[in-house]
């Protein structure tokens, strides 16, 4: 039996016309990028349905996740697959946004034959606005296969950040937090410290080891960081401050007397201000650097 799609944000592809020649199918199971497989229900009509759900979309908190698309398999074929992946996200401004940030996962829709195209939060993602996601759809049989890249009507609103973490005692291992991550002043960091947001790192600090951080990381005045940083945002080091590598996503501002025992590497420009000293190579305006995204 066909069950009618009704809507204007549903399409319908008509898997024997898209793949020309080949045969039509449906498909038995949908595989999210994270290799997630669900069985789908038998229906005796020859059409893939994606109906946008982005409208009354959201993520709320980084636990949350939320329904942008459901896809309706009106007709089986064992052998065949879909496919989930983003293909990019972008911001209410059209500027681009890791697509890390986000995940895509299939889940059963509320009717048989449907399944839901659920997002969520990245561990460690601080993302914090409205977004549109393009979505890839990729069905294949033994047969045939159809390719279906479908953008988000509506922005959805994402809130993937989390509580700051202010570090006011010494500690020993490392700290680990999806949001902000601040050490006060004349604290003690044994390991390294990972934020899916900003990071501070306050007068006369010492931090063991690395310093990776999804958005900007400034060190203050007199501190120490034994490893190297990796910020997707600027990188600011202070007057006396000593550091390892530095790898910026945006731009690097080393002051007076400050002294990088490494490589600087940044998408964008990169400052060293008086008396500070960089013993390695200094490389600015990039567009492929390892660990962030230019």
């Amino acid at each position: 039996m066909t069950r009618p799609i009704t809507g204007i944000a549903v399409v319908l592809i008509l898997l024997g016309v898209v793949t020309m020649a080949g045969p039509t199918f449906g498909f038995a199971t949908i595989a999210a990028d994270r290799g997630v497989n669900v069985a789908t229900a038998d229906d005796s009509s020859a059409y893939l349905g994606l109906e946008d759900q982005s409208a009354s979309a959201s993520i709320d908190s980084p636990g949350e996740q939320t329904v942008v698309y459901t896809v309706t398999d009106n007709v089986r074929d064992d052998s065949a697959t879909v496919d989930a992946s983003i293909v990019g996200i972008t911001d209410d401004s059209n500027d681009p946004v890791t697509s890390a940030a986000l995940s895509v996962n299939v889940q059963p829709g509320s009717d048989a034959e449907t399944f839901d195209i659920v997002l969520a939060c990245e561990d460690g993602a601080s993302i914090d606005g409205s977004y549109r996601v393009l979505l890839r759809f990729v069905a294949s049989s033994d047969a045939s296969s159809v390719d279906a890249t479908r953008e988000t009507t509506a922005l959805v609103p994402v809130d993937c950040t989390a509580e700051p973490v202010v570090v006011s005692v010494d500690e020993d291992g490392d700290v680990t937090s999806g949001g902000d991550v601040t050490v006060d002043n004349n604290v003690n960091v044994g390991g390294d410290i990972e934020s899916g947001g900003s990071v501070t790192v306050d007068n006369n600090v010492n931090v063991g080891g690395d310093i990776e951080s999804g958005g900007s990381v400034t060190i203050a005045n007199n501190a120490n960081v034994g490893g190297n940083i990796v910020a997707q945002g600027d990188i600011t080091i202070r007057n006396n401050a000593v550091s390892g590598d530095l790898i910026a996503g945006g731009n690097v501002d080393i002051r007076n007397n400050a002294k990088i025992d490494g490589d600087v590497m940044a998408c964008g420009t990169v400052t060293v201000r008086n008396n500070a000293v960089v013993t390695g190579t200094i490389s600015e305006n990039q567009t492929d650097l390892p660990g962030v995204q230019c």
